[in-house]
């Protein structure tokens, strides 16, 4: 209890510790609570002033309101009760809301110096009296007083005077101090546009400094009790660097608790003030402090957060739609406007100009440098999207030092989404179906039909495209005699029967070596232990396959099979041949009753099969596979769960996709 002694001191009777841990506030915070306790007194204007010594530092620090005055009747409910705030039974004063209520802000003046005077005029009746409450930091629980006087004053109010100016005040002078203010104040100062803030002779504007700012109102958020409550949050974006915060205020913006952003908002200096009454109720239980703890804290920022990331979705998409518009317009935009385009040609697009916003924010120089240097970035950062997603992190993490929070959000668009799967998969399929025009151009054309050797040309050109024959299989050997191609792949093939047994060339039935153009083996094992392999058998386009290259492949077939050194039925193998045209017999055996078309001999025992293929059916069995992928490609970045991906992460960065988009957009854009 507080208690008023003869000789003018009030006794604060709390802990002492309690008094220095109030007392160590930050100096922008503390000068902050003074500046509101002249707002709460109902005074229209508070001025801070700074006497500085020769060498620029303050010396003493005066804040000065034309409140209502201390009477010296309430000083001791004003300074004595710690915890019990006059303010706590008073709504409003002057029509605006008030601020404090445990009664400790005026104890964190003594954050800012050692020793406190509060020089104040009331009001008694017709008269004006005035006197002084004197703090030391020594004894934080001991306020004096002197007597108050009639004085000539004719204005109401309170001058705080701080001295013995404590060290590590810099923020107070430094130039970011005005916008720190315009920050903590912003929403107070949009609620009542006729009070005023002046820092050591400038008026403290956050509409100076703001870029943009937007209400949103949020209706019937469902607390943990099952009660409802409504939310209005405003939304400041800056136009200087500042830390992302959400300020927890009264319905009347004045803020009660700071807390983390909680989202991402790359490229967006912000500040948000989430208005409830409800918060002033948990803010006089102290539970505000404790944010997210707080179910009913959790339910109103969950909400307000949601709100925030539907917002900057949209922000960001008029800006990357705004910078896209900009590079057609210079002409280094890597994408042509064309008519209709695949879902995943969009996808890709629409990455690439979140890579392009990205690299243009965090890289500023970027926009300054040649035309043609940025162009040919374009073009690069285009192709290696295409190509190879995945590296596109590498390089621009790299290139711009991002932070881990910006790699992270590069990590979760290229390496843990499906859409760059998406990307570099259609790439492939494009590359391939370009590839299969090209091959058909050069096995039928009248001039290179002739000229193609089978060795020398042809299995060159197949050795890395060996998906055309079957997906399943990667290229494994080429141009090697048949028990070179063993021992090359002698660990994947298989146990052997006589592991220990001497390299021997395996010989066909006339006893010669047998000789393969190209192996393909299996990249996966159809179970434990079992192996698939594939040999094709190519032809130059001018020699047709016979029966004499039928029977040639046919006996590569069973001297591998009947090889000692492999388990029979352990091993699987597959024949193929392949040229322009066929003879009369192969054509026959290919086109058997009661067999897949193109097989021309099984061996169940020997687990042989042997094919033969004229190469428009290979083309032609390869484009309907690229085609049935292509369109499971556009089916997937079409799909709800592809999209709803991309619009929850990252529509953020990109250009409406939808005509309510679209509208919303177009309305908040300025015109």
């Amino acid at each position: 209890m507080p208690e008023t002694t003869k000789n003018g001191v009030i006794s604060l009777t709390v802990e002492k510790d309690f008094l220095q841990r109030v007392s160590s506030t930050g100096a922008i915070k503390a000068l902050a609570e003074l500046i509101w306790n002249g707002l709460d007194s109902g005074s229209d204007s508070v001025q801070v002033e700074f006497s500085k010594n020769k060498l620029g530092a303050i010396d003493e620090i005066r804040v000065i309101d034309q409140g209502s005055g201390i009477s010296y009747e309430e000083s001791e409910l004003f300074f004595g009760k710690l915890g019990d705030s006059w303010k706590k039974n008073h709504g409003k004063v002057n029509g605006r809301a008030l601020h404090g209520k445990n009664g400790q802000g005026r104890l964190h003046a003594f954050a800012l110096g050692s020793r406190v005077t509060w020089k104040t005029t009331y009001k008694v009746k017709d008269s004006f009296n005035s006197y002084q409450i004197v703090g030391d930091a020594s004894s934080l629980n001991r306020m004096h007083t002197t007597t108050p006087k009639e004085t000539n004053k004719s204005h109401l109010g309170t001058t705080v005077v701080i001295s013995g100016i404590s060290e590590g005040l810099g923020a107070l002078t430094s130039d970011k101090a005005p916008t720190e203010f315009a920050k903590l104040f912003a929403a107070y100062l949009s609620q009542y546009p006729q009070v005023s803030i002046i820092l050591d002779g400038e008026t403290i504007d956050p509409a100076s400094i703001q870029r943009k700012k937007e209400d949103r109102f949020i209706k019937g958020i469902t607390l943990a009790n099952g009660n409802k409550v409504d939310a209005m949050v405003t939304i400041i974006e800056w136009a200087v660097p500042t830390p992302r915060a959400i300020h927890l205020c009264d319905k009347a913006g004045v803020s009660l608790h700071t807390t983390d952003a909680g989202i991402q908002a790359p490229g967006f200096q912000f500040t948000a003030y989430v208005n409830c009454d409800h918060f002033r109720e948990l803010d006089k239980e102290n539970l505000l402090s404790m944010d997210d703890l707080v179910p009913d804290v959790n339910c109103i920022l969950n909400s307000a957060r949601n709100e925030l990331r539907g917002y900057f979705r949209k922000r960001t998409a008029e800006r990357a739609r705004s910078l896209v518009q900009r590079w057609k317009t210079e002409k280094i935009y890597p994408y042509e406007d064309q008519g209709a385009i695949t879902a995943v040609e969009e996808t890709e697009r629409q990455v690439f100009d979140i890579l392009g916003v990205t690299l243009e924010e965090y890289l500023p120089k970027f926009e300054e440098a040649d035309h043609n240097a940025r162009k040919f970035t374009f073009l690069l950062l285009a192709q290696a999207l295409r190509d190879n997603p995945s590296s596109v992190r590498k390089i621009i993490t790299d290139v711009l030092s991002l932070k881990q929070d910006e790699q992270d959000e590069l990590a979760e668009l290229l390496e843990e989404t499906p859409l760059s799967n998406i990307i570099s998969s259609a790439s492939i399929v494009a590359n391939r179906l370009n590839f299969l025009v090209a091959l058909e151009n050069l096995l039928f054309d009248k001039t290179t039909k002739k000229k193609l050797l089978e060795r020398d040309q042809l299995h060159k050109i197949l050795e890395t495209e060996s998906w055309i024959f079957d997906d399943n299989f990667t290229l494994a050997g080429s141009e090697e005699t048949l028990e070179d191609v063993l021992k090359i792949h002698l660990s994947e093939l298989g146990k052997r029967e006589d592991s220990d047994a001497e390299d021997k060339p395996v010989l066909r039935e006339d006893d010669q070596q047998g000789r393969v153009d190209l192996m393909l083996s299996r990249t996966i094992q159809p179970r434990e232990d079992e192996y698939d392999h594939l040999i094709v058998e190519l032809k130059r386009p001018s020699q047709k396959i016979s029966s004499k290259v039928l029977g040639q492949i046919e006996s590569y077939a069973i001297a591998v099979a009947k090889d000692p050194r492999f388990l029979t039925d352990k091993t699987r193998w597959k024949f193929i041949a392949v040229s322009n045209d066929m003879d009369e017999h192969a054509k026959r055996k290919a086109r058997q009753r009661d067999k897949p078309r193109g097989m021309v001999f099984d061996d169940g025992e020997l687990n042989i099969e042997v094919w033969a293929f004229e190469w428009t059916e290979i083309i032609a069995n390869a484009r309907t596979r690229l085609q049935f992928i292509n369109q499971s490609l556009d089916y997937k970045a079409t799909r709800d769960s592809s999209r709803a991906y991309l619009e929850k992460a990252h529509a953020k960065f990109l250009p409406a996709t939808n005509q309510e988009d679209q509208k919303d957009i177009d309305e908040e854009s300025p015109q």
